[in-house]
């Protein structure tokens, strides 16, 4: 699993014909090794974003099919931005585990009036912060995190699960809430969910992670789905709340 984060850099001077952002990621107080591993991409000043990363939504039959991104054109106005996609957790092998909190490493190439430069080296830790909804009705037979840091320019879903969900059904059930993404027959999958879901106890907890730099904003909403009902003209989703959370 990933996510998503915008990085910026302001042209500051003229002559600056192309940049570029190296990154790559380690365990926390690890020195980058960019002969290892590095991911490098372009930065052009205007340009596009692709805002909406995963999640489905209701077509106008009431079936669930996968979101579209939203490709976004901007203005040249001095600014490159560029979107890029940060794992979830990385191998520690001093723990020999998956961590979640660790340490992304950038910088910046700038090509300017035919000459290259180096931009400082920037270290920025990253973790992960649990967030929750409570349905108090039983009405809600799913939900994502909708969420972007600092800002809405980059905004993505992330699934939630009941704890309770798990503990019944086991950390291997085919009907876990992620696993309806690459569901064959997402009809099947959320009639089967649902029933699933009616077992447990009122309230439920919908449970999910954000993600990103230590000490970043993020602004958040819930993307709602009400509980299946073989009547597709019942079915609906929505945007719930608007949050802001300090990682």
């Amino acid at each position: 699993m990933a996510f998503y984060i915008k990085r910026n850099y302001v042209d500051n001077g003229p002559g600056i014909e192309m940049v570029n952002i190296h990154y790559t990621w380690t365990p926390l107080n690890q020195a980058p090794d960019w002969e290892t591993h590095r991911e490098t991409r372009s930065m052009p000043r205007g340009g596009t974003l692709m805002r909406g990363f995963g999640g489905t939504t209701l077509d106008e039959t009431g079936e669930s099919v996968q979101t579209q991104g939203q490709v976004i054109e901007l203005p040249d106005d001095g600014v490159r931005r560029k979107v890029i996609r940060l794992p979830s957790d990385v191998w520690d092998p001093g723990q020999e585990k998956h961590v979640e909190e660790y340490a992304f490493h950038h910088y910046y190439e700038i090509f300017r009036d035919g000459k290259r430069e180096e931009s400082p080296l920037y270290t920025e830790e990253i973790v992960a912060q649990e967030v929750e909804f409570v349905d108090n009705d039983g009405t809600l037979g799913g939900m994502c995190i909708y969420w972007s840091i600092y800002d809405w320019d980059a905004p993505q879903y992330q699934p939630t699960e009941v704890p309770e969900f798990i503990e019944k059904y086991g950390e291997d059930s085919p009907h876990l809430s992620y696993k309806f993404y690459g569901a064959e027959d997402m009809e099947a999958f959320s009639e089967q969910r649902a029933d699933m879901l009616k077992t447990l106890s009122l309230p439920r907890r919908f449970v999910g992670k954000i993600r990103g730099p230590r000490g970043a904003q993020v602004v958040q909403s819930w993307h709602v789905g009400g509980m299946w009902t073989p009547n597709k003209a019942e079915r609906w989703e929505d945007y719930w709340g608007n949050n802001v959370h300090v990682l």
